[in-house]
């Protein structure tokens, strides 16, 4: 399931005009995450934020993304995402 995501994330950002790299899983047992590798040339002006909102307009679930890319190499901007499953809110009853 991890690996459709994967490409649903690289697709779903090409075609908002986010040019991604790479994206991978994360081991993590607790929460999914992957992280995304962005060309440091191809994206100067990419923001966070703008990945997140991206995100969250493929309708996979809830994404939040790090503040800030990390930079691992000269070449790759690297941010750090995780997804979690959309929930549906609490309905109440009037026994409570």
């Amino acid at each position: 399931m991890m690996r459709a995501i994967e490409t649903k994330i690289k697709a779903g950002l090409q075609e908002k005009g986010i040019k991604c790299h790479t994206v991978f899983q994360m081991p993590d047992l607790e929460e999914p995450r992957v992280v995304i590798a962005f060309s440091s040339k191809e994206n100067q002006r990419l923001t966070p934020s703008r990945v997140e909102r991206a995100l969250n307009s493929l309708g996979v679930g809830e994404f939040k993304a790090q503040d800030k890319f990390q930079r691992l190499s000269a070449a790759f901007l690297h941010l750090e995402v995780r997804l979690g499953a959309r929930t549906e809110r609490t309905i109440r009853t009037g026994a409570e």
